[in-house]
């Protein structure tokens, strides 16, 4: 039994602390009748052979003395045709409603381009808004995906190729700001899977493995996005674990590999809170998080922002009284 352990089955202290926090933000648009705008595309990384969806969303800031509401949106996009294939365009209502709106859209899969306009029918235009959707673009490989053990990745950039706003009365609004996107489809030979880690926006850093019943096999981390892809050196079946400091481990028996065939794993999002490595969420993690309140104590800080702070302490009475490996 270590010295913490001792410590916090003999005594625990209530830990009272009380944040105050102030917040002021600011916004400026370009002058009266002129506001800010900007249209993004955001990234997406999708394996081989699956899908993935990528967005359009608007920005929009006005001069609260002169505001100019935005009551149409359009926007012209490129890609590499022979990368990628538009499989579905499907508008959102984060800009208009849904059942307020007048789309136009055209995709030409032959020549990588993609047409996306959106208006509202009556009621008042969109006036301040931070990277609403109007649009989800869904993604697929536009070519056979090679059965290969060496690493690859195809990216093709989306590009904003001509955007423009309007206000209710037919008046241009000029797009002030373009980000293009990336789309990727990497290969998805091996054992593939994405492993997130609860409270954080950075995924990396967790370790999986993948052993063979008998004998062993491989291991490694993730990515920012909490991505890994193992490539088996044999066919068989494995026992997949995936494990970070101050997390539940996760497990799954059973996972069947034959080389160019990927065996993909989903999704599992890791418990915070184990920051006793016990495999189990009790007193003793608290007790812990609450001796280090305020602190940069590393293993106390489970969200990884450089504090010891509520978000560890609510994380880890959230999930008190689990216990791992959780399943996969």
């Amino acid at each position: 039994m270590n010295r913490i352990t001792k410590m916090c089955r003999l005594l625990f202290s209530l830990v009272a602390v009380v944040v105050f926090f102030a917040a002021l933000t600011t916004a400026s648009a370009a002058g009266p009748g002129d506001p800010d705008t900007a249209v993004t595309i955001t990234d997406e990384w999708f394996w081989c052979g699956k899908t993935g969806t990528s967005q359009i969303l608007v920005s929009i800031a006005n001069d609260p003395g002169a505001p100019q509401p935005v009551h149409g949106v359009e926007v012209h996009l490129s890609f590499d045709a022979t990368k990628l294939k538009v499989v579905d365009i499907v508008a959102e209502g984060d800009l208009f409603p849904l059942d307020e709106q007048a789309v136009v859209q055209n995709v030409d899969n032959a020549a990588g381009t993609i047409l996306f306009a959106v208006s509202r029918k009556g009621g008042t235009g969109a006036q301040d808004v931070t990277d609403a959707a109007i649009a989800t673009i869904t993604w697929e490989s536009a070519f056979d995906c090679p059965v290969t053990t060496e690493p690859w990745e195809v990216c093709s950039e989306v590009s904003v190729v001509d955007a423009l706003m309007s206000d209710a009365d037919g008046y241009a609004i000029t797009v002030d700001e373009i980000r293009h996107g990336e789309v990727c489809d990497p290969a998805t030979e091996g054992i593939i899977g994405t492993v997130k880690l609860q409270g954080r926006y950075d995924h990396s850093g967790t370790m999986v493995s993948a052993l063979l019943e008998n004998p062993g096999c491989c291991h490694l981390s993730t990515d920012a996005e909490g991505r890994f892809k193992i490539v088996p050196k044999e066919t068989g079946t494995y026992r997949v674990t995936a494990w970070k400091q101050g997390y539940l481990r996760a497990r799954r028996t059973g996972v069947t590999y034959q080389p160019g065939q990927p065996a993909d794993m989903g999704t599992i999002t890791l418990l915070g809170g184990d920051v006793i490595p016990d495999g189990v969420i009790d007193i003793c993690d608290i007790t812990y998080i609450a001796s280090r309140f305020s602190g940069t104590d590393l293993l106390a800080d489970i969200t990884g922002d450089g504090q010891v702070n509520i978000l560890d302490l609510t994380m880890t009475a959230a999930n008190f009284g689990q216990s791992g490996p959780i399943p996969w």
